[in-house]
């Protein structure tokens, strides 16, 4: 009784405006004050597009990004329960204020002219079942026929045990795995639970239940043959538009999802990452999703003693070991039956001569039979080609140590994200078009929150070798037709519509019929 009253009068005190009594007062009148005069300036802004229409657009991306930042910053205090009233008012002041210089960038546009989207404020997703109930779940391959099911509970006691069968309801077979924690500063998470199933009949459909508790939830087994299809994101994040592109990429059928880094943009803030796993189960927790780590899983913090990778490796286990990696951050796995070989290199693990990660990828490669495995495909995070201004060179050094590998290996494409756009190159080999080289595809459009990358360099040494360029966000679909044809679409977030921008077919680089006529017609778009 006692504290509501305390809480009450603090409140009206703070209503009254003394300040002396809640000193946070006066901030907060500040930060509105510096929002009123981003909504004046954006008011004359629109006086002067009528004026000089051709500058206003770039004026108003300036003026958005610097009021996203503190946008962003607000509401992940608000939406996290940080910072109280101060925070919400902060966040709703700020995302009124966005959500006005987004329309006038729209305004500013020329009609005919696409529109590059603009970044979104974060998804957050909340839980709000019973300690016990199992949150976050995802699944990814395990060898030839099993798969691993993650999740995570509250209740640091639930049972690391599934339940699975081919009928609802009724579960003829369970597997216990393990679970553990993590700290990282005040945060510790809940149990992460680990459990192998299997063997699994390929291409089926399997009901299954997590900890003995919750919700049944359905997945389907990749095929064992040809044709299978991948869906391919990047830098996905947990913004408006991460859920335009899951919605888009829930809405049609796919055997397996791969995101080559990037995934919750947590950066330290270790209730992103729930909030993230939650976010992606509908599609994560159906589909197996294989993942490899990009910069913003890092999290390192050496001077406190943080380890980078500490939440991605403990959330998202992928089958490194089964793979001959001694490492979570790259591993490699067979998909329809071994047709097809995915390699996962991590673009923040050592990799020149002598590391570990290239000695694995040179064993890893030296396994692979082309006469049994006609399609080799390879991710990482940080591009080795790359003709956008954002992140030029990052990923030289790795491409300068491993690129004759993969060349030799006759890889057949290369996805990359972390420039947050969307790019496909020709077939490539150091830095020279070649036909019995890899397609190169930049894929880092996924929604993340930083926005999109939107200039591309004409005069990059790059340049000659791309061919389609687009700064918007989407998601790609590799379908391996058969063990010499496969065709890739990338499907732009175009309001609710997912639509089809870019599609090329591919010819196997192990396919005994292939001719420099056949790579010729790689870059032919339909």
């Amino acid at each position: 009784m006692s504290t509501a009253m305390s809480t009450e009068g603090t409140s009206a005190s703070w209503l009254r405006g003394d300040t002396r009594k809640k000193p946070t007062a006066f901030l907060l009148r500040a930060l509105l004050f510096i929002c009123v005069a981003f909504r004046v300036a954006a008011a004359l802004i629109r006086v002067l597009y009528h004026v000089a229409a051709g500058s206003v657009l770039g004026v108003a991306r300036v003026l958005f990004a610097a009021a996203n930042e503190r946008c962003l910053r607000g509401m992940d205090r608000a939406a996290l329960g940080c910072g109280g009233f101060l925070a919400g008012a902060m966040a709703n002041s700020w995302r009124v204020l966005m959500q006005g210089l987004a329309s006038l960038m729209f305004l500013c546009a020329r009609a005919d002219e696409y529109v590059r989207q603009p970044p979104s404020p974060l998804v957050l997703t909340a839980h709000d079942k019973p300690a016990a109930h199992p949150q976050q779940v995802h699944i990814s391959t395990v060898g030839r026929d099993k798969m691993r099911i993650s999740w995570v509970t509250d209740d640091r006691s639930t049972p690391s045990v599934v339940e699975y069968g081919e009928s609802r309801g009724n579960y003829t077979a369970s597997a216990t795995g393990d679970h553990a924690t993590y700290k990282y500063f005040f945060y510790e998470s809940g149990a992460i639970h680990h459990v192998t199933i299997g063997p699994l009949a390929p291409g089926t459909t399997y009901h299954y239940r997590c900890g003995k508790a919750g919700d049944e939830l359905t997945l389907r087994t990749p095929p064992a043959s040809l044709p299978v299809e991948l869906v391919v994101i990047g830098d996905l994040g947990q913004t408006r538009w991460t859920a335009s592109t899951l919605a888009h990429i829930g809405g049609a059928d796919y055997d397996m999802l791969l995101l080559p880094g990037d995934l919750s943009y947590a950066d330290t803030q270790q209730p992103l990452w729930d909030s993230f796993g939650r976010l992606v189960q509908p599609l994560a927790s159906a589909r197996p999703w294989m993942v490899t780590e990009g910069n913003h899983e890092a999290e390192a913090l050496p001077v406190v003693g943080f380890a980078p990778f500490v939440a991605y490796n403990a959330r998202w286990r992928m089958p490194h070991e089964e793979s001959g990696s001694a490492s979570n951050l790259y591993y490699s796995f067979d998909a329809a039956g071994g047709a097809a070989h995915v390699v996962m290199l991590g673009s923040y693990a050592e990799f020149e001569e002598g590391s570990a990660q290239r000695a694995w990828l040179e064993r890893d490669l030296a396994g692979v039979d082309r006469r049994r495995t006609p399609w080799l495909l390879v991710l990482l995070h940080a591009p080795w080609y790359n003709t956008n201004q954002a992140h030029q060179g990052e990923g030289e050094a790795m491409r300068a140590a491993m690129e004759s590998l993969l060349y030799e290996a006759r890889v057949d494409v290369v996805f990359s994200g972390h420039v947050h756009a969307y790019e496909r190159f020709t077939r490539v080999y150091d830095n020279e078009a070649d036909g019995r080289g890899p397609m190169y595809i930049t894929i880092g459009d996924g929604g993340n929150r930083e926005g999109l990358a939107l200039k591309f360099l004409d005069y990059h040494k790059s340049a000659h070798l791309s061919v389609f360029q687009e700064a918007s966000f989407g998601h790609g679909r590799l379908r391996l037709v058969d063990e010499t044809s496969a065709v890739w679409t990338w499907h732009r977030n175009d309001d609710e519509y997912a639509t089809v921008r870019d599609e090329v077919w591919l010819e196997s680089l192990a396919s005994p019929k292939l001719s420099m006529a056949a790579v010729g017609r790689q870059d032919e778009e339909l």
